[in-house]
């Protein structure tokens, strides 16, 4: 992952070096299972965990092998010295890497928990700040009818909460590791050994195994990731709209020192947003090419692999950086309060046209009669009062006073208890 969208934690766990020390934990958990059952010498687990294995090492070796894997437990063999017979005893690659790849996205997985929770608190605060704020709603960028803010605000809560919830069923799914030898026969490691190494790290073998984890699991992940960027890609999208010059009724925050554009200095930009929207391309991508990696031949290939090493961390990378910049955006943005009050005044005869037609079909007007009119007068551009005037003339049927209608038709009192 380039610089600027790398995300500190998420490297912390996709490095080389994290990988290769996660590669011997495995090991060493595997040998304290060996040991439990009296199967290897006791001490080689504790002599395993004690060992260094460096990246560099690996690389070097890897020079000769043409195999990470292999080079991994050669050195680590070297190092241990007696009892080294045991490491990778009735093991396969797919044994250690995958096993290893479950949790290192386990571990992603709760990176990102943890930024999601805060966009999440935010996007709760800013919902709160703004629930009597009343504006009016599109539908198609049109003028539909008037909302509240804090509901919109609400509803990209709810979004995102759902999409945390998919995400940590992902998890679940993703708690799989195997210690089931070549093609997952169990040919050399029984049962008993798998479930009880497994269990030390967190993970529960398959119950038909073959010889990887399979990658609908993987896919599952990456789907939820992929989804989870296209929510978040509706939330910047539409941010981007209400900075739009005719509406202005929301803005990214401007730092002091800031340019919006290299020629023209009146430029105020949503590069925030449109940077979300960017990434989220890249991300759905990564979907795709994770459905495609579960197509593997018979017990398995190794076609999914070089994709996985570009995927996995970049996908966790991209989230993790999208989470951030989002959960920025929405902490800073400036809400034009005087906009949106004008917005909402100019489109006072088109947001109520629903209040007019229904109000006449409760005065047993013909619906179909009352819509049309309505809808000419409106298509006329016919100011608000002149359009209650000439209605008033046409069905002889009095109006009342809408305004407040919406405020009764939604409890603002009871909004926080919609976040329980």
């Amino acid at each position: 992952m380039i610089n600027r969208y790398l995300n500190s934690e998420i490297n912390a766990i996709w490095n080389d070096q994290n990988k290769f020390d996660t590669w011997k934990l495995v090991q060493e958990k595997y040998l304290e299972t060996l040991e439990q059952l009296n199967i290897a010498d006791k001490g080689i687990s504790k002599k395993i965990k004690e060992t260094e294995v460096l990246k560099e090492e690996v690389y070097e070796r890897e020079e000769v092998t043409n195999h990470d894997l292999a080079s991994f437990v050669d050195i680590l063999q070297e190092k241990v010295g007696k009892g080294s017979n045991w490491i990778h005893y009735g093991l396969t690659s797919s044994d250690i890497v995958d096993t290893a790849n479950s949790i290192l996205i386990m571990q992603s997985i709760d990176t990102v928990t943890e930024l999601m929770n805060d966009l999440l608190s935010t996007l709760q605060n800013r919902a709160m700040e703004e629930k009597d704020t009343l504006m009016i709603g599109r539908t198609h960028g049109v003028y539909a009818e008037e909302t509240f803010l804090g509901n919109i605000f609400g509803n990209w809560y709810l979004e995102v909460s759902r999409n945390l919830k998919r995400i940590q069923n992902s998890k679940e799914n993703i708690a799989f590791g195997k210690f089931s030898g070549p093609v997952g026969n169990h040919s050399v490691v029984t049962e008993e050994m798998e479930k009880l190494s497994l269990k030390k790290l967190g993970l529960v073998p398959e119950t038909f195994a073959n010889q990887i984890v399979a990658r609908d699991r993987y896919a599952e992940v990456v789907s939820s990731l992929g989804i989870l960027a296209s929510s978040y890609e509706r939330i910047a999208t539409n941010i981007r709209s209400y900075q739009r010059s005719e509406i202005s009724e929301m803005f990214e925050a401007f730092k002091e020192g800031q340019k919006g554009s290299s020629a023209m200095p009146h430029k105020k930009n949503p590069i925030g947003s449109e940077r979300v929207t960017g990434l989220s391309r890249i991300m759905r991508s990564y979907v795709n090419t994770s459905l495609e990696n579960m197509v593997l031949w018979n017990e398995r290939d190794i076609s999914n692999s070089s994709v996985e090493r570009i995927i996995l961390p970049d996908a966790f990378h991209l989230i993790s950086f999208m989470t951030s910049e989002l959960n920025m955006i929405i902490s800073n943005l400036v809400i034009n309060h005087d906009k949106i009050k004008k917005n909402l005044e100019d489109a006072k005869n088109k947001s109520m046209s629903q209040k007019f037609l229904s109000h006449l079909v409760n005065n047993g007007i013909d619906r179909d009669t009352a819509y049309r009119k309505i809808q000419d007068e409106i298509f006329k551009d016919t100011p608000l009062n002149e359009l209650k005037e000439n209605l008033q003339v046409e069905f002889n049927v009095k109006f009342p006073d809408f305004n407040d209608d919406i405020q009764k038709n939604v409890d603002q009192n009871k909004f926080k208890d919609k976040f329980q």
